[in-house]
């Protein structure tokens, strides 16, 4: 215990240092917003519910450290490190059926490079800092992957406690990101088989048992639905309901991708996510690694583990579409990336154990240049720094100044976007802010339970639910009659059909209903207050407005305002919304 113990501590806590050091005291864009709100009030989030992280992250609000974001980021980034601790255990379990370690420690060393050449990738140090459902995920998986090597070091399984800890693990894997967890089942595929052949099926059915009581986690919905939490995305109180959560059937539709892009194609796009995030030496350091691995007889089991999940998981996302813009892809590629970095590492263990069986003692030299190895990791520092790094990130508040905070008394939001949805219930959980505004969120009005709760929330927006899901669309007469008595905005998308356009103006980066006689819109007044407007949001943004994701939030209401404005013959001003939009991506 004691000479593993600071190896440990390296291995899990530069990263914690690196990840708590970028994280914001903002949250992030995508689904940041929800899972801050559904972590401070444990509301149910979308499906299928993640109700580990839920609980998670509720633990790390109750800290009296920084703002609730910043606390529920803490989680992810503490949840990451725990991985990489797993993560070097499992490599180190590996790397021990070597028998390196007869008179220096060369195993630790090696496995925690391998750990922070994972550890140090955009892929995982993006997912450490934001609030989302990935980290807590890989944490789950690594533990499991961990409990499996140990399995499969064993010569003779004399001991199956890491058995059940392994099925346990997997079960609050599954209650927390299911797909993901699937894919491992094929890499723990010869591990089961090896159980039963050596010790029957008894131990199998009792591991099933430590993973249903870990999947039991899901009950957290059902119950916590009986409380009518503020956020309740499928209201699981029922069988059905329960099942139409916990399934994801929502999502289960035929991505558009999937209808035009070979599967081979969208391998190749997961492979240069990979080469994106790892040299192309470590790369071929990685095939060597399986190679060499599947040809030693001792470590041969636990090669084919970590091959296994390299090839499922990213075999899985290829599957369902790489879709490589988006960094949620990232998350479902982490058990990949630590896969990875276990190869590299076992590769330079069987290439130090080559040496060795020729050497006549192992040289001070050598151990020296292995031992400083996992310094060698901490080259991808700079770069990795720059891309995942949050600590200035301020933009969501910025925009919430704009498009939430500023707006008029008693406002109503017709709300397009599932983004701008979780920016106000996060405002709403963290803030208490405007709770004079009523949102109508479009994306989860047909989830079972949502309209319900609206009406009962907002009575005043009855006419405009119930003609939104008669009809499928907004439609002038509700929205005029709700707008005689409040504010009405609308975030314009696909959504919004074009006959609206003549009675909608642009305001607070949204787009006012008006009610009253149609009149020509005012091209010089509007650009005026664009300008003053965008010349505020930009200065405000700074840096920020180049980021990912805030510069695609940006681009997409220049363009659906190029459209709107184009819609209605002013095409001056939607010149003025393509070049503001070629100012931030001049290729698209």
């Amino acid at each position: 215990m004691g000479a593993r113990t600071p190896w440990l501590w390296l291995a899990g806590g530069v990263p914690l240092v690196a990840y708590l050091l970028t994280s914001s005291g903002h949250s992030y864009w995508l689904d940041s917003g929800e899972f801050v709100a559904a972590a401070v009030r444990l509301d149910i989030a979308h499906p299928p519910g993640h109700p580990l992280t839920q609980l998670w992250s509720k633990a790390f609000t109750l800290l009296p450290l920084g703002s609730l974001p910043f606390r529920v980021a803490v989680g992810q980034a503490v949840a990451t490190a725990l991985a990489c601790v797993f993560m070097c255990r499992a490599i180190h379990s590996t790397l021990r059926t070597l028998c390196l370690d007869a008179r220096v420690t060369w195993t630790w060393p090696l496995s925690v490079f391998g750990t922070w050449l994972s550890a140090f990738t955009y892929g995982l140090w993006f997912q450490a800092v934001r609030p989302e459902v990935y980290a807590l995920q890989v944490l789950c998986v690594s533990v499991v992957i961990e409990r499996a090597c140990a399995l499969q070091a064993q010569g003779v399984l004399a001991d199956l406690r890491p058995l059940y800890a392994l099925a346990l693990a997997l079960g609050l894997s599954l209650a927390n990101h299911h797909f993901i967890a699937l894919t491992i089942l094929p890499a723990l595929l010869p591990l089961m088989l090896r159980v039963m052949r050596s010790r029957g099926i008894r131990p199998a059915i009792l591991a099933c048992v430590f993973g249903l009581l870990g999947l039991g986690t899901y009950l957290y919905l059902p119950a916590r639905a009986l409380s009518h939490p503020a956020i309740n995305l499928g209201d699981p109180r029922t069988l059905d309901r329960f099942y139409w959560v916990v399934s994801a059937q929502v999502y289960a539709k035929n991505h558009p991708m999937l209808a035009y892009q070979p599967f081979w194609e969208r391998c190749c796009d997961v492979l240069v996510l990979m080469v994106d995030d790892f040299p192309l030496l470590c790369l071929a350091a990685a095939l060597l690694g399986a190679y060499l691995g599947l040809r030693h007889a001792a470590m041969r089991r636990c090669t084919l583990l970590f091959l296994l999940v390299l090839m499922a998981d990213g075999g899985a996302r290829a599957w369902i579409g790489s879709n490589s813009g988006n960094p949620d892809v990232l998350g479902y590629l982490e058990p990949a990336f630590f896969a990875l970095g276990a190869l590299v590492s076992i590769s330079l263990g069987s290439l130090l154990w080559l040496y060795l069986q020729h050497a006549a003692l192992a040289h001070r030299a050598l151990f020296s240049i292995v031992a400083g190895l996992p310094l060698l990791a901490l080259v991808q520092l700079p770069a990795a720094y720059a891309r995942s790094s949050l600590l200035h990130f301020a933009a969501t508040d910025v925009l919430d100044d704009v498009r939430i905070r500023a707006l008029p008394a008693r406002s109503v939001i017709v709300e397009g976007a599932p983004e701008t949805v979780f920016r106000q219930w996060e405002l709403d959980a963290v803030e208490v802010a405007r709770p004079d505004i009523a949102q109508l969120p479009l994306p989860f009005l047909r989830y079972p339970g949502v309209p319900a709760a609206l009406l009962r929330a907002h009575p005043a927006l009855t006419k405009l639910v119930r003609g939104y899901l008669r009809a499928d669309s907004l439609r002038e007469q509700e929205l005029r009659a709700l707008a005689t008595e409040r504010p009405v905005f609308v975030e314009l998308d696909t959504r919004v059909p074009s006959q609206l356009y003549p009675r909608l103006r642009p305001e607070h980066l949204l787009h006012r209903f008006v009610d009253g006689p149609e009149t020509g819109i005012n091209a010089r007044e509007i650009s005026r207050q664009h300008s003053q407007l965008y010349a505020t949001v930009y200065r405000r943004l700074g840096r920020d407005a180049r980021e990912i994701e805030t510069s695609r939030k940006l681009l997409w209401i220049h363009y659906i305002d190029a459209l709107f404005f184009a819609a209605l013959g002013a095409r001056d001003l939607a010149r003025e919304e393509v070049v503001r939009a070629a100012a931030l991506h001049p290729r698209d």
